[in-house]
C-alpha cells in the first residue's frame, strides 16, 4: 500500500441506522484528516457500497464503540503514522458531526413514504428482536410514554415500525384502538416517512433518531432517555439539547437483573411515565457530553 491513499475501513455492524452512523463517522474522519479512502460501506438502499480490501495496510488502529479522540485519529492518518483506521464502532456522539446538513446530501433517496397530515403525531415503535431483553441498551417503551405525548400535543397518533404479530404489538393496538397503525413498507420507505413527518415520537432506535435528525420537516421531536440514548452511561451522546424542537422524557426501566422473569407486556401496560425533563435536568445531562469514557483502541503490529 506504500504510496497509496490511506484507508478508512468500515466493518459493517448492526441495522441500517447503525451502519449509517459508521458511514458518517468515516466521512468525519476523512474530513478532519484531509485524506483517506473510505471502504466497507454496506448501505445498498442508499446507493452506498464499497468493498473492503482483502487485508488492511499496516500499521492500523481499530476504533471500538462510540467515544474517541477523532482529531488524534485524523492526525495519525494524515501524518502516515498509521495507514488505516478500522471502524468497528459507530460513533454516536453529536459533537462529532455538528450539523446534519452534509449528511442530508449523503443520504438521499427517491423512495416515498406514507403521507401524513399536519395534525398527526408519528410514533415509531421498536419491538422485534429487543422484546426478549437480551440487549442492555434497548427496551420497548411503556404505553404511558406515548399517552403523555399524545395528551400534551393534542395530535392524532399514528404508529409505525415493528408492529408485527407479537404480544407487545397486540397490546399496543388494544390500548390505542382508535389510532392509525401503518403497514410496514421497506426500511427506506419507513425511514422516509419518519424523516418527512412534522411531529415525531422516537423509540430507542438509531434508525428513528437519524430520520428525525436529518429531517427538514420536523417541528417537534419527542425522545426517551434510556439505554442507547442515556448519556450517563458514558459512551453515546445524542441529545440535541440546544434545539427547541426536541423534548426529552425520563423512562423508568427495571434493573437489568430483573429482566429474566419480566413480563414485558404487563410492564408496558402498567408503568407510569416519569415525564418530560426540565431545563435543569437537561443541563445536568449535557455535562456528560464533555468528557466521555474513551473506547478501547487497538493497534496492529507494524
Amino acid at each position: 500500500m506504500t504510496g497509496e491513499e490511506p484507508l478508512i475501513a468500515i466493518l459493517p455492524s448492526g441495522g441500517m441506522g447503525n451502519r449509517m452512523f459508521q458511514v458518517m463517522l468515516a466521512h468525519e474522519i476523512r474530513n478532519r484528516a484531509g485524506v483517506g479512502h473510505i471502504a466497507g460501506c454496506h448501505l445498498p438502499r442508499w446507493g452506498l457500497e464499497t468493498p473492503l480490501p482483502d487485508a488492511p495496510p499496516e500499521p492500523y488502529v481499530v476504533l471500538l464503540n462510540h467515544a474517541y479522540d477523532l482529531d488524534h485519529a485524523a492526525y495519525l492518518l494524515r501524518t502516515g503514522i498509521v495507514r488505516a483506521i478500522m471502524l468497528v464502532g459507530w460513533g454516536m456522539r453529536l459533537a462529532y458531526y455538528k450539523s446534519p446538513e452534509p449528511y442530508r446530501a449523503l443520504f438521499q433517496t427517491t423512495a416515498r413514504g406514507h403521507a401524513l397530515r399536519d395534525d398527526e403525531l408519528l410514533i415509531h415503535v421498536r419491538a422485534g428482536d429487543i422484546l426478549d431483553l437480551h440487549h442492555p441498551y434497548y427496551f420497548p417503551m411503556p404505553f404511558s410514554y406515548y399517552e403523555e405525548v399524545i395528551a400534551a400535543s393534542g395530535l392524532s397518533p399514528v404508529f409505525i415500525g415493528q408492529l408485527d404479530d407479537n404480544p407487545y404489538s397486540d397490546a399496543l393496538r388494544r390500548r390505542f384502538a382508535g389510532a392509525k397503525f401503518l403497514a410496514r413498507r421497506s426500511q427506506i420507505e419507513d425511514f422516509t416517512t419518519i424523516r418527512q413527518a412534522r411531529h415525531l415520537v422516537l423509540s430507542v432506535s438509531s434508525f428513528s433518531w437519524l430520520a428525525a435528525w436529518l429531517s427538514e420537516s420536523a417541528e417537534s421531536v419527542h425522545m426517551p432517555i434510556y439505554g442507547l440514548f442515556e448519556p450517563r452511561l458514558g459512551q453515546t451522546f445524542l441529545l440535541p439539547v440546544d434545539d427547541r424542537r426536541w423534548r426529552f422524557y425520563e423512562i423508568d426501566v427495571p434493573e437489568r437483573e430483573t429482566h429474566k422473569d419480566l413480563d414485558v407486556v404487563a410492564w408496558a401496560e402498567r408503568t407510569a411515565s416519569l415525564g418530560r425533563l426540565g431545563e435543569a435536568q437537561l443541563r445536568a445531562l449535557a455535562i456528560h457530553g464533555i468528557a466521555p469514557k474513551q473506547s478501547a483502541v487497538s493497534a496492529s503490529p507494524e
